[in-house]
């Protein structure tokens, strides 16, 4: 069952409390693009869901924001940046993402409810009035709000969309400066031992990034550009990211991240597993990159953003997300048999459009049908994805 605008805006204006339960049941289907971020972030628990201390909070958020440095080492800031301009080029200079952005700032048209995969363009349902969430941030920041075509009784929503789609320039600063605040909030930068031992800024991310730890440095620009595409405050895209991030802490290791979806793969998909070994397709790879993507660089854009609807939603995303991989694979069985491993390879890595409800339908089957090999950890208790 879909959610329409106006049930959004009324989760969203409540006066003291915010029922997140209410807002992760309705995102399992699916968020209206001009919500999507508000809802996102009190998913992560970015947003307070007590309202009454929300200007405190956000002022909060604001100087800490404001507090941390955004520089980077040379070698890192050249590859994040060579990794978004690369990525830049792939997805955002799309007629889909255009479209995209189109149904985020098309104004909502009262009278009848709209799902949240709707064709790109479509309007959704009207709204009341609501409290001025744009003024409240405007306040916490100290700066006057600015106008907002969205309708929530004359102001913008707390966490705006975008209104247009970033240019080159507009993506690689917005990259460079939020991805270096993360860099030094998640204390990445060399410490007083390493700079005496000769590890000056050109060493590049510390040697903690280690298989199975958070992703890498080279993915953090794919897993912050689906925060790019549905808010539009730099502040907003950088604890998106970094709540993201630490969701990403407590899954496994990646060795059993892999062991557990491919393992899954082979007994859900024998023939095209047999297949993939005769082709020599390298699954490993391919789920490497999945895994540690959350399949953002491999999807277009506006798949990602209703994929990570459900994800975020999802009481386990880890497992949500083995099973998805292992749809992805099933929806494009026939497809993939008749490609060789190069060919196979190359698709799995650049991925079509796809119908993310129906791969999403197919992962609940493939649920019901198939336990998923779970990881093996030294500590029963260890994996926790809350």
């Amino acid at each position: 069952m879909t959610t329409n605008y106006q049930d959004y805006l009324e989760l969203l204006s409540a006066e003291q409390h915010v029922q997140v339960d209410k807002l992760r049941e309705a995102a399992r289907n699916g968020v209206l693009p001009k919500v999507r971020g508000e809802v996102w972030m009190y998913l992560l628990g970015v947003l307070d869901s007590d309202k009454t201390s929300e200007m405190t909070s956000l002022k909060a958020l604001r100087q800490e924001y404001n507090a941390l440095p955004s520089t980077l080492p040379s070698d890192l800031a050249s590859l994040l940046l060579k990794t978004a301009l690369a990525h830049h080029n792939r997805r955002f200079e799309s007629p889909t993402y255009e479209s995209l952005i189109s149904s985020i700032t098309a104004e909502p048209t009262s009278g009848a409810g709209t799902a949240a995969n709707s064709a790109p363009g479509s309007r959704a349902t009207s709204g009341y009035g609501i409290t001025p969430l744009a003024s409240l941030v405007a306040q916490a920041s100290g700066t006057s709000p600015s106008p907002s075509s969205d309708d929530r009784g004359g102001s913008g929503p707390l966490v705006p969309p975008p209104t247009a789609s970033p240019t080159r320039a507009q993506y690689l600063s917005l990259m460079e400066d939020v991805l270096g605040k993360y860099w030094h909030s998640a204390d990445c930068q060399p410490s007083s031992i390493e700079v005496a031992a000769g590890a000056g800024d050109s060493t590049g991310p510390r040697t903690r990034w280690l298989p199975g730890q958070p992703p890498a440095p080279a993915d953090w620009v794919y897993l912050a550009t689906p925060f790019v595409c549905c808010l539009a405050r730099p502040m907003a895209v950088f604890y998106g990211f970094e709540a993201l991030m630490d969701k990403l802490k407590a899954w496994p290791p990646l060795p059993s991240r892999l062991g557990s979806v491919l393992g899954l793969f082979r007994s859900a998909l024998p023939e095209l597993h047999e297949y993939f070994e005769d082709e020599q397709v390298p699954m490993t790879a391919v789920a490497m990159s999945w895994m540690t993507s959350l399949l953002s660089r491999e999807m277009w854009l506006p798949d990602v953003l209703r994929l990570w609807d459900s994800y975020l939603a999802s009481d386990d995303m880890f497992v949500m997300h083995c099973y998805v991989c292992v749809a992805i694979l099933f929806t494009c069985k026939e497809t993939l048999e008749e490609l060789d491993g190069s060919e196979a390879k190359l698709m799995l890595l650049d991925l079509p459009p796809l119908d993310v409800d129906r791969l999403l339908h197919d992962a609940a089957n493939l649920k019901v049908a198939f336990p998923l090999p779970m990881p093996v950890t030294d500590d029963p208790d260890e994996y926790d994805d809350d």
